[in-house]
């Protein structure tokens, strides 16, 4: 590596100009994931329906978005090496293993939806919603994970503009879509089908445009022959993603039990289907709060993995602590602003009750020491996983999750001491602060230095 590139990936104008165009890109992925349910609020159960159709569509989605980071990690670290056989098999490997699971994910949330919707005591009153809007979804998830592959490829290769270009080109398109839609499928009392064909029908153009940048930018053929023929590469794509996706699963499938105690809440609370709404908005806040530390942590990523690839491990070293202050800064400083702004944003939701707003407020303060674990999470786990060391975060990750955040969650919120949607919360809080402390130990300890996957 020249000392002009070293530099260049060492300076903090670099990192901006990468973390940008992400964060552009995830605010509008944002904004497609949650207009359906902003465009839907005048019918109070299909927004219920749509949150329960989205905790398992999320989970499926949420392990293919960290699993397309390993492809990330690795076309960095061979870049960083100069190993361009072994970075040019990674991209026909990552592709068409994404798209042989995401085929049989899709079918999955297609043909049992309605069996694991009743599973976590989704609301009677919005069951048929959620269904509709899981089958019509998860029929175009396979859709969706291509297109994520493909923008994991382009920011590998730091075309991070483009893959932000195709999201503001779908978020376009699936707004007009609803407008549309909603109207026209309203008329027979279904207005979910015309939100849910509108989303799917975005992201279908959306993997169409990336696929056809990809083929212009990267120009690298994607043969299903060499996906067969390289048995290595998979092999190096299966030992970072798997754990990377595991843990990513395991989180998502945590969140489906939280969702059933929250349902359960909504149930002893007379069946206030606000009540379980208010979960809602605030994990879409909860989600705009931490979408910059998102951002720079994958600017992080490609710009250490090509560090690793090149041995410079005092800059890699650097370089994550500058983004775990960053991030920590950022994080609290958008926990605060929705907590204080939060009667207002909640009343753009039509949550107008006295009592349901105080619930919210409460939930939005302890959203601030929450956010305070999850900068340091988000940032070390990423620093770890790109460094190779993949199981510690993806143990530690499991272990406190399903002990702290779920069991927590049911003891806090649910039938046992029952503070409502605010035990919830707290117990999530406490896993992420936990687990933010462990993974600093860990990094500090330095053990993420004896692994170079560029040489594995």
């Amino acid at each position: 590596m020249t000392e002009k590139r070293q530099k260049e990936l060492s300076s903090f104008k670099y990192m901006l100009i990468l973390t940008i165009p992400i964060f552009i890109e995830l605010l509008l992925q944002l904004v497609v994931g949650y207009c359906d349910q902003i465009m839907m609020s005048r019918w109070q159960n299909a927004v219920n329906g749509i949150t329960n159709a989205n905790v398992v569509i999320n989970m499926v989605l949420n392990f293919f978005i960290i699993f397309s980071s390993a492809s990330i990690i690795l076309i960095t670290q061979y870049k960083g090496s100069r190993d361009e056989k072994r970075e040019k098999s990674i991209y026909s490997t990552a592709f068409f293993f994404n798209t042989i699971l995401s085929i049989i994910m899709s079918l999955v949330i297609v043909f049992l939806s309605k069996y694991y919707l009743k599973a976590i005591n989704t609301p009677q009153s919005a069951l048929n919603d959620a269904i509709l809007y899981s089958m019509i979804c998860g029929s175009s998830v396979l859709f969706q994970v291509m297109a994520t592959t493909l923008s994991s490829f382009l920011k590998a290769n730091n075309l991070m503009k483009e893959s932000m270009i195709t999201n503001i080109i779908m978020n376009i398109l699936n707004i007009i879509g609803n407008f549309i839609l909603i109207n026209i499928f309203a008329k027979i009392d279904l207005p979910i089908i015309g939100v849910a064909l509108s989303s799917s029908i975005s992201r279908i153009i959306g993997f169409i445009i990336l696929l056809i940048i990809y083929i212009k930018k990267i120009k690298i053929k994607l043969s299903f022959k060499e996906f067969i023929k390289n048995k290595k590469a998979l092999k190096m794509l299966i030992k970072v993603g798997i754990p990377s996706g595991g843990e990513a699963l395991s989180y998502q499938a945590s969140q489906v039990i939280i969702q059933l105690i929250v349902n359960d809440i909504v149930i002893y609370n007379d069946n206030n289907i606000e009540m379980g709404n208010i979960k809602t908005y605030a994990s879409m806040f909860a989600l705009v709060t931490y979408l910059f530390v998102n951002a720079i942590s994958q600017a992080m990523q490609v710009i250490i993995g090509e560090q690793l690839g090149a041995g410079l491990t005092k800059d890699v070293d650097k370089k994550v602590k500058q983004t775990r202050n960053i991030s920590i800064i950022s994080n609290l400083l958008f926990s605060l602003l929705f907590f204080l702004l939060s009667d207002y944003l909640f009343m753009l939701f039509k949550v107008t009750d006295p009592q349901l707003l105080k619930i919210a407020k409460l939930v939005m303060g302890i959203e601030i020491f929450l956010e305070f674990g999850r900068a340091i999470n988000v940032v070390y786990v990423r620093a770890l996983q790109t460094s190779g060391d993949v199981l510690f975060p993806t143990i530690t990750a499991i272990i406190f999750c399903w002990s702290v955040a779920v069991l927590g969650s049911y003891i806090l919120g649910g039938n046992v001491l029952k503070l409502g949607i605010p035990g919830v919360w707290i117990a999530m809080a406490i896993d992420e602060i936990i687990r933010a402390f462990i993974f600093i130990f860990r990094w500090h300890k330095g053990k993420w230095k004896n692994f170079n996957l560029a040489l594995q």
